[in-house]
């Protein structure tokens, strides 16, 4: 890294923020959550609604008001950043899951992360209707509303609950359908999330065993990566290179799982 990690006192001040943050922007979701909502399409089976929008001010704001200096990254405002090379960035997805909140599909978060050279110091990924505030210190583990975490003991793909989600383009949709039909013959059960920091963030809590997307953007993945890194999980790419935050594949498993998994896509 060419900056100094900061110290235990600062990244827990950064974990605050972060965590003060997404409460914001999650309360927001939930007070127009059963409105009518105003859909337009970025691009194919993308959709942004004035729910995503009014979050990510709310959320901007609070850390740019005590991290002026800091860069960011977030899906809707700040898209086309790229990350700086020295400094903390805030990486912001204010809705994740916005096809399940635009169809009143409860199921959905704010993902908030601080990274450093690209790698996440901080993560927290809140999801509001439940009050669920998952969060991660780089070497201070992961925590649900204060309890710690911890990744599941599940030590075969026959007792695994899977979970993954759809890519938008056509390609990587007939990718995951070929990778789901070598694993579920295998695995318990499958199930899909609709919100990969949602998705990441149960595999941190040993809800799930594994989690499979094929094209994440940085910011449905930075906050969730750590917690399963802090829970004592493993993250890497679909062809097992350790995670980056480049690449858009995400495999995330409790650990035990991670060699049959990728074993098993490669096959």
């Amino acid at each position: 890294m060419t900056d100094k990690q900061p110290s235990a006192e600062a990244l827990s001040a950064l974990l605050e923020a972060a965590s003060q943050a997404a409460v914001l922007g999650g309360d927001e979701l939930c007070r127009l959550f059963r409105q009518t909502h105003q859909i337009r399409h970025k691009g194919l089976r993308d959709l942004v609604t004035e729910a995503d929008v009014a979050s990510e001010q709310l959320v901007l704001q609070h850390l740019q008001r005590l991290f002026p200096r800091d860069a960011f990254l977030s899906e809707e405002s700040f898209h086309d950043v790229p990350l700086p090379d020295q400094g903390i960035c805030w990486v912001v997805d204010p809705l994740d899951g916005t096809t399940n909140y635009a169809h009143g599909v409860p199921v959905f978060s704010v993902s908030v992360a601080a990274l450093q050279d690209g790698v996440p110091l901080v993560g927290v990924v809140y999801e509001p209707l439940r009050r669920w505030l998952f969060a991660a210190q780089r070497g201070g583990g992961a925590a649900l509303n204060g309890a710690p975490l911890r990744a599941s003991g599940t030590p075969h793909l026959a007792g695994a609950v899977v979970g993954f989600d759809w890519g938008r383009q056509p390609q990587e949709r007939m990718d995951i359908v070929e990778y789901l039909g070598r694993i579920s013959p295998l695995a318990g059960t499958l199930r899909n999330m609709g919100s990969a920091a949602l998705g990441l963030a149960y595999v941190a809590a040993g809800w799930l065993d594994l989690y499979l997307h094929l094209s994440l953007n940085l910011w449905d993945s930075a906050a969730g990566v750590l917690l399963v890194q802090e829970a004592g999980g493993q993250v890497s790419h679909r062809d097992g290179v350790p995670w980056g935050p480049v690449q858009r594949s995400c495999l995330a498993t409790n650990g035990l799982l991670h060699r049959d998994v990728l074993r098993c896509l490669a096959s």
